[in-house]
């Protein structure tokens, strides 16, 4: 169900990296005109191929982004999707992205984004560093399946969801979506895991895993 863009949802998307330092007034002139904010109950399915070229931020919630069967990413409030899609010559969004909880999303109009980038350029620059990023993060996806062993793929997970002011990693994720995102079966995730903790490399507690 559709509502009005307000006020709220204008301070969240202020603070994205790509739309931070916009004017705020034709930010939210323009989005009043080409967005619309949305509610989905968890388990639904918030974007796939059949959805028009449009950008979306998460105001609340959680959701999971999908290729095949294989889990790509996941996002949270303050999050952003579809932005790769929306100047793409390809006929269709290639992923599908699911509700985790019960979701609000504002999406944007290619055409809103036009005319936020016509009016103020600086926008565009926010958007390239946005699309390299991604590049980044989706080279650091290629390097994890890539790895040789299953201990090599999950280590490099790890690391790499590490939290930035120590070596604890929270995995927020089931054991089924991360061997999903890992490229291996559940049962050898398991080996690996009680491997690395039988030979010091990791410690468990609960969700929590600390790198040794």
């Amino acid at each position: 169900m559709g509502k009005a863009f307000d006020g709220k949802a204008l301070e969240l998307i202020y603070k994205t990296p790509l739309f931070s330092g916009c004017d705020k007034e034709l930010l939210f002139r323009v989005l009043k005109e080409y967005s619309q904010v949305c509610s989905y109950k968890k388990g639904e399915t918030v974007f796939s191929k059949e959805c028009p070229p449009s950008l979306c931020v998460i105001l609340d919630g959680s959701a999971k982004v999908k290729k095949g069967e294989t889990v790509i990413s996941h996002l949270e409030t303050g999050d952003l999707y579809g932005a790769a899609f929306l100047y793409n010559d390809v006929a269709s969004f290639q992923n599908t992205v699911t509700s985790l909880s019960p979701l609000t999303v504002v999406t944007v109009s290619k055409d809103g984004v036009d005319e936020i980038i016509k009016n103020d350029p600086s926008i565009a620059i926010n958007y390239i560093k946005y699309l390299s990023h991604r590049v980044s993060f989706l080279n650091d996806k290629i390097e994890g399946y890539t790895a040789q062993s299953a201990e090599e793929k999950l280590m490099h997970y790890l690391r790499k969801n590490a939290d930035t002011v120590g070596t604890k990693c929270e995995i927020t994720v089931s054991m089924k979506e991360l061997s999903s995102v890992l490229g291996i079966s559940r049962a050898s995730l398991y080996r690996v895991l009680d491997s690395l903790e039988n030979s010091g490399k990791i410690r468990r507690d609960n969700k929590k895993i600390c790198i040794l």
